[in-house]
Protein backbone atom coordinates (compact mmCIF):
# COMPACT_ATOMS: atom_id res chain seq x y z
CA UNK A 1 0.00 0.00 0.00
CA UNK A 2 1.65 3.18 -1.31
CA UNK A 3 1.34 6.58 1.20
CA UNK A 4 2.06 9.91 0.12
CA UNK A 5 4.36 11.94 3.08
CA UNK A 6 4.64 15.62 2.95
CA UNK A 7 7.64 17.03 4.93
CA UNK A 8 7.00 20.33 5.99
CA UNK A 9 10.26 22.46 7.51
CA UNK A 10 8.68 23.19 10.91
CA UNK A 11 8.35 26.45 13.11
CA UNK A 12 8.14 26.97 16.60
CA UNK A 13 4.84 29.70 15.69
CA UNK A 14 2.02 27.03 15.69
CA UNK A 15 -0.39 29.50 13.05
CA UNK A 16 2.59 28.28 10.85
CA UNK A 17 2.64 24.70 11.71
CA UNK A 18 -1.50 24.82 11.30
CA UNK A 19 -1.18 26.20 8.54
CA UNK A 20 1.24 23.49 6.94
CA UNK A 21 -1.42 21.26 8.20
CA UNK A 22 -4.24 23.13 6.16
CA UNK A 23 -1.76 22.60 3.36
CA UNK A 24 -1.86 18.66 3.84
CA UNK A 25 -5.70 18.59 4.26
CA UNK A 26 -6.05 20.61 1.08
CA UNK A 27 -3.81 18.41 -1.07
CA UNK A 28 -5.10 15.06 0.32
CA UNK A 29 -8.70 16.32 -0.94
CA UNK A 30 -7.16 17.44 -4.16
CA UNK A 31 -5.63 13.75 -4.57
CA UNK A 32 -8.51 11.20 -3.59
CA UNK A 33 -6.42 8.08 -5.05
CA UNK A 34 -3.51 8.51 -2.86
CA UNK A 35 -3.22 8.30 0.92
CA UNK A 36 -1.40 11.14 2.18
CA UNK A 37 -0.36 12.56 5.52
CA UNK A 38 2.12 15.03 6.64
CA UNK A 39 5.44 15.80 9.37
CA UNK A 40 7.90 18.19 9.87
CA UNK A 41 11.31 18.23 9.85
CA UNK A 42 11.45 19.91 13.59
CA UNK A 43 9.90 21.77 16.21
CA UNK A 44 6.75 20.19 15.50
CA UNK A 45 5.49 16.65 15.93
CA UNK A 46 5.34 14.51 14.20
CA UNK A 47 8.37 14.63 13.29
CA UNK A 48 9.80 12.55 10.15
CA UNK A 49 10.54 9.16 12.13
CA UNK A 50 7.01 9.66 13.84
CA UNK A 51 5.31 10.27 10.39
CA UNK A 52 6.81 7.00 8.78
CA UNK A 53 6.48 5.38 11.77
CA UNK A 54 2.26 5.81 11.82
CA UNK A 55 2.16 5.09 7.79
CA UNK A 56 4.23 1.64 8.46
CA UNK A 57 1.89 1.19 11.65
CA UNK A 58 -1.50 1.46 9.22
CA UNK A 59 0.15 -0.84 6.92
CA UNK A 60 2.32 1.34 4.37
CA UNK A 61 4.56 -0.89 2.06
CA UNK A 62 5.56 1.84 0.11
CA UNK A 63 6.29 5.68 1.44
CA UNK A 64 6.76 8.83 -1.40
CA UNK A 65 8.34 11.32 0.45
CA UNK A 66 8.39 14.92 -0.74
CA UNK A 67 9.56 17.73 0.70
CA UNK A 68 7.07 20.82 0.67
CA UNK A 69 10.00 23.42 0.57
CA UNK A 70 10.83 26.04 -2.29
CA UNK A 71 14.50 25.59 -2.90
CA UNK A 72 17.15 22.85 -2.63
CA UNK A 73 18.97 24.17 0.18
CA UNK A 74 20.32 21.93 3.35
CA UNK A 75 17.17 20.72 4.25
CA UNK A 76 16.03 18.93 1.40
CA UNK A 77 19.56 17.86 0.10
CA UNK A 78 21.14 16.60 3.33
CA UNK A 79 18.87 16.89 6.45
CA UNK A 80 15.35 15.18 5.32
CA UNK A 81 17.27 12.28 3.15
CA UNK A 82 18.82 11.49 6.09
CA UNK A 83 15.94 11.14 8.16
CA UNK A 84 15.10 9.20 5.71
CA UNK A 85 18.01 6.99 5.56
CA UNK A 86 17.31 6.42 9.08
CA UNK A 87 13.43 5.34 8.54
CA UNK A 88 15.05 3.07 5.54
CA UNK A 89 16.93 1.24 8.25
CA UNK A 90 14.00 0.78 10.78
CA UNK A 91 11.82 -0.44 8.66
CA UNK A 92 13.71 -2.74 5.72
CA UNK A 93 10.90 -3.89 4.25
CA UNK A 94 9.31 -0.57 3.42
CA UNK A 95 10.21 1.02 0.33
CA UNK A 96 11.01 4.90 1.12
CA UNK A 97 11.25 6.83 -2.42
CA UNK A 98 12.06 10.62 -2.06
CA UNK A 99 10.80 13.32 -4.06
CA UNK A 100 11.44 16.82 -5.79
CA UNK A 101 10.94 20.15 -3.63
CA UNK A 102 8.45 22.77 -5.43
CA UNK A 103 11.89 24.34 -6.99
CA UNK A 104 10.96 26.46 -10.56
CA UNK A 105 7.47 26.56 -11.41
CA UNK A 106 5.43 29.64 -13.47
CA UNK A 107 2.85 29.06 -10.55
CA UNK A 108 5.64 30.61 -8.17
CA UNK A 109 5.96 33.61 -10.66
CA UNK A 110 2.51 34.34 -11.10
CA UNK A 111 1.96 34.36 -6.84
CA UNK A 112 4.47 36.93 -6.94
CA UNK A 113 2.18 38.86 -9.04
CA UNK A 114 -0.91 37.87 -6.69
CA UNK A 115 0.88 39.28 -3.48
CA UNK A 116 2.27 42.69 -4.84
CA UNK A 117 -1.30 43.36 -5.92
CA UNK A 118 -2.08 42.54 -1.90
CA UNK A 119 -0.10 46.01 -0.98
CA UNK A 120 -1.32 47.72 -3.81
CA UNK A 121 1.16 47.23 -6.25
CA UNK A 122 0.52 47.12 -10.72
CA UNK A 123 3.03 44.40 -11.02
CA UNK A 124 2.56 45.21 -14.90
CA UNK A 125 3.15 49.09 -14.41
CA UNK A 126 4.89 49.97 -11.46
CA UNK A 127 6.07 53.57 -10.80
CA UNK A 128 9.76 54.00 -11.83
CA UNK A 129 10.89 55.11 -7.91
CA UNK A 130 9.61 51.74 -6.88
CA UNK A 131 11.80 48.83 -6.03
CA UNK A 132 11.31 45.26 -5.29
CA UNK A 133 13.48 43.69 -3.01
CA UNK A 134 13.31 39.93 -2.43
CA UNK A 135 14.19 38.27 0.94
CA UNK A 136 14.67 34.15 0.93
CA UNK A 137 15.45 32.41 4.35
CA UNK A 138 19.03 32.06 3.33
CA UNK A 139 21.39 29.18 2.99
CA UNK A 140 24.74 28.26 3.31
CA UNK A 141 24.35 26.07 0.29
CA UNK A 142 25.58 28.61 -2.48
CA UNK A 143 23.52 26.52 -5.20
CA UNK A 144 20.51 27.14 -3.23
CA UNK A 145 21.14 31.02 -3.08
CA UNK A 146 22.11 31.37 -6.76
CA UNK A 147 19.00 30.22 -7.42
CA UNK A 148 17.24 32.65 -5.68
CA UNK A 149 18.80 34.92 -7.16
CA UNK A 150 17.84 33.49 -10.13
CA UNK A 151 14.41 33.30 -9.80
CA UNK A 152 14.44 37.01 -8.89
CA UNK A 153 16.20 37.42 -12.12
CA UNK A 154 12.77 35.91 -13.83
CA UNK A 155 10.45 38.47 -11.67
CA UNK A 156 12.35 41.19 -13.03
CA UNK A 157 12.34 39.92 -16.46
CA UNK A 158 8.37 39.19 -16.29
CA UNK A 159 7.20 41.85 -14.50
CA UNK A 160 7.78 46.13 -14.85
CA UNK A 161 10.01 47.03 -12.12
CA UNK A 162 13.56 48.75 -13.33
CA UNK A 163 15.13 47.49 -9.83
CA UNK A 164 14.49 44.09 -7.92
CA UNK A 165 17.16 43.17 -5.37
CA UNK A 166 17.78 40.55 -2.82
CA UNK A 167 18.54 39.84 0.46
CA UNK A 168 18.33 37.13 2.68
CA UNK A 169 17.18 36.86 6.94
CA UNK A 170 19.60 34.33 7.45
CA UNK A 171 22.80 32.78 7.71
CA UNK A 172 24.61 34.61 4.42
CA UNK A 173 24.67 37.89 2.80
CA UNK A 174 23.33 40.32 2.11
CA UNK A 175 21.28 40.54 5.06
CA UNK A 176 17.94 42.17 5.12
CA UNK A 177 19.32 45.61 6.32
CA UNK A 178 21.70 45.40 3.41
CA UNK A 179 19.33 44.86 1.04
CA UNK A 180 17.12 47.89 2.56
CA UNK A 181 20.47 50.32 2.71
CA UNK A 182 20.69 48.85 -1.03
CA UNK A 183 17.45 49.92 -3.02
CA UNK A 184 17.86 53.19 -0.92
CA UNK A 185 21.06 54.07 -2.24
CA UNK A 186 19.58 52.73 -5.64
CA UNK A 187 17.43 55.97 -5.68
CA UNK A 188 13.62 53.92 -4.39
CA UNK A 189 11.48 55.90 -3.10
CA UNK A 190 8.56 53.17 -2.65
CA UNK A 191 9.98 49.49 -1.70
CA UNK A 192 8.36 46.97 -1.57
CA UNK A 193 10.16 43.48 0.55
CA UNK A 194 8.18 40.63 -1.07
CA UNK A 195 9.19 37.27 1.53
CA UNK A 196 10.09 34.26 -0.74
CA UNK A 197 7.59 32.10 2.08
CA UNK A 198 5.07 29.42 1.99
CA UNK A 199 3.88 30.12 5.40
CA UNK A 200 4.09 32.44 8.66
CA UNK A 201 7.00 31.76 11.53
CA UNK A 202 9.54 33.84 13.27
CA UNK A 203 11.75 34.76 10.34
CA UNK A 204 8.67 36.33 8.44
CA UNK A 205 7.47 38.09 11.54
CA UNK A 206 11.10 39.09 11.92
CA UNK A 207 10.79 40.56 8.22
CA UNK A 208 7.68 42.70 8.84
CA UNK A 209 9.63 44.53 12.28
CA UNK A 210 12.50 45.09 10.63
CA UNK A 211 10.61 46.88 7.84
CA UNK A 212 8.50 48.65 10.34
CA UNK A 213 11.39 49.93 11.92
CA UNK A 214 13.41 51.12 8.68
CA UNK A 215 9.99 53.19 8.03
CA UNK A 216 9.91 54.76 11.32
CA UNK A 217 13.32 55.37 10.96
CA UNK A 218 13.02 56.77 6.95
CA UNK A 219 9.36 58.42 7.08
CA UNK A 220 10.64 60.42 3.67
CA UNK A 221 10.24 57.02 1.42
CA UNK A 222 7.63 54.13 1.65
CA UNK A 223 7.82 50.73 2.61
CA UNK A 224 5.74 47.46 2.11
CA UNK A 225 5.96 44.08 3.28
CA UNK A 226 4.00 41.40 1.05
CA UNK A 227 1.74 38.97 2.15
CA UNK A 228 3.81 35.04 2.63
CA UNK A 229 2.52 32.63 -0.31
CA UNK A 230 0.01 30.40 2.44
CA UNK A 231 -2.65 28.15 1.01
CA UNK A 232 -2.54 30.16 -2.40
CA UNK A 233 -4.39 27.74 -5.33
CA UNK A 234 -1.39 28.27 -7.45
CA UNK A 235 0.70 26.71 -4.72
CA UNK A 236 -1.44 23.76 -3.99
CA UNK A 237 -1.27 22.97 -7.24
CA UNK A 238 2.02 23.20 -7.13
CA UNK A 239 2.31 21.08 -4.88
CA UNK A 240 -0.23 18.68 -5.92
CA UNK A 241 2.58 17.93 -9.38
CA UNK A 242 5.23 17.43 -7.16
CA UNK A 243 3.29 14.68 -5.58
CA UNK A 244 2.36 13.09 -8.66
CA UNK A 245 6.06 13.60 -10.35
CA UNK A 246 7.15 11.49 -7.52
CA UNK A 247 4.91 8.78 -7.48
CA UNK A 248 5.78 8.82 -11.23
CA UNK A 249 9.58 9.06 -10.26
CA UNK A 250 10.02 11.98 -12.37
CA UNK A 251 11.25 15.56 -11.81
CA UNK A 252 10.73 18.96 -13.10
CA UNK A 253 11.83 21.24 -10.11
CA UNK A 254 15.21 21.94 -11.48
CA UNK A 255 14.22 22.49 -15.49
CA UNK A 256 14.58 25.67 -17.03
CA UNK A 257 12.40 25.32 -19.74
CA UNK A 258 8.74 26.60 -18.24
CA UNK A 259 10.79 30.12 -18.01
CA UNK A 260 11.48 30.45 -22.29
CA UNK A 261 7.37 30.61 -22.94
CA UNK A 262 6.99 33.46 -20.04
CA UNK A 263 9.71 35.49 -21.67
CA UNK A 264 8.05 34.77 -25.33
CA UNK A 265 4.78 35.50 -24.23
CA UNK A 266 5.85 39.12 -22.76
CA UNK A 267 8.25 40.21 -25.64
CA UNK A 268 7.84 37.63 -28.46
CA UNK A 269 9.94 35.41 -29.98
CA UNK A 270 13.92 36.86 -29.48
CA UNK A 271 15.12 38.06 -32.75
CA UNK A 272 18.80 39.00 -33.18
CA UNK A 273 19.32 43.00 -32.37
CA UNK A 274 16.17 42.81 -30.63
CA UNK A 275 16.49 45.72 -27.66
CA UNK A 276 16.26 44.60 -24.41
CA UNK A 277 12.55 45.19 -22.89
CA UNK A 278 13.91 47.23 -20.10
CA UNK A 279 15.64 49.39 -22.27
CA UNK A 280 19.31 48.41 -20.74
CA UNK A 281 21.88 47.04 -23.28
CA UNK A 282 21.18 44.26 -25.14
CA UNK A 283 22.99 42.18 -27.99
CA UNK A 284 22.63 44.68 -30.41
CA UNK A 285 25.02 46.72 -28.39
CA UNK A 286 27.48 44.21 -28.10
CA UNK A 287 27.89 43.50 -31.64
CA UNK A 288 26.45 39.71 -31.04
CA UNK A 289 23.54 37.57 -30.51
CA UNK A 290 23.58 35.02 -27.79
CA UNK A 291 23.26 31.09 -29.30
CA UNK A 292 20.61 29.53 -28.25
CA UNK A 293 21.78 26.88 -25.63
CA UNK A 294 19.12 23.88 -26.18
CA UNK A 295 17.00 24.18 -23.30
CA UNK A 296 15.05 20.83 -22.45
CA UNK A 297 11.64 20.42 -24.06
CA UNK A 298 8.77 21.33 -21.27
CA UNK A 299 7.54 17.86 -21.82
CA UNK A 300 10.49 16.33 -20.90
CA UNK A 301 11.35 14.70 -17.79
CA UNK A 302 14.45 13.72 -15.63
CA UNK A 303 14.49 10.70 -12.97
CA UNK A 304 14.96 12.21 -9.95
CA UNK A 305 17.10 10.23 -7.53
CA UNK A 306 17.34 10.62 -4.01
CA UNK A 307 20.37 13.63 -3.32
CA UNK A 308 22.89 12.48 -0.55
CA UNK A 309 24.49 14.85 1.99
CA UNK A 310 26.01 18.14 0.24
CA UNK A 311 29.38 19.09 1.40
CA UNK A 312 29.68 22.91 1.96
CA UNK A 313 33.24 24.74 1.51
CA UNK A 314 35.33 26.39 4.04
CA UNK A 315 35.61 30.26 4.19
CA UNK A 316 32.70 31.23 3.65
CA UNK A 317 31.95 34.97 4.95
CA UNK A 318 31.69 35.06 8.39
CA UNK A 319 29.14 37.64 8.39
CA UNK A 320 26.42 38.51 11.55
CA UNK A 321 23.81 35.58 10.15
CA UNK A 322 26.82 33.61 8.53
CA UNK A 323 27.43 31.01 11.56
CA UNK A 324 25.38 28.06 12.98
CA UNK A 325 23.25 26.00 11.42
CA UNK A 326 19.82 26.75 9.53
CA UNK A 327 17.87 29.05 11.15
CA UNK A 328 14.20 27.78 12.46
CA UNK A 329 11.35 29.45 10.72
CA UNK A 330 8.63 29.49 8.28
CA UNK A 331 9.64 27.10 5.31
Amino acid sequence: MREILLIGHGTRDDDGAEEFRRMVRRIGAALPAHRLAGCFLEFQAPDIQDGVDRLVAGGATEIVAVPVLLLDAGHAMADIPRELARARSRHPAVAIRYGPHLGFHPNLLAVIGRVLAAVGEDPRRPAPDTALLMVGRGSRDPVANSNFYKFSRMVWEHYGYDTVENAFVGLTRPSLPEGLDRVEALGARRIVVVPYFLFTGRLYRRIVATVAARQAARPDRTYAVTPYFGLDPLVLDVVRQRVEEAVAGVSTAGQDAWMRPLAEARYGPREEGHPHPHGHGHEAEQGHAHPDHGHPHADHHHHYDPPGPSAHPPGRPDGPDARGREEPGAS
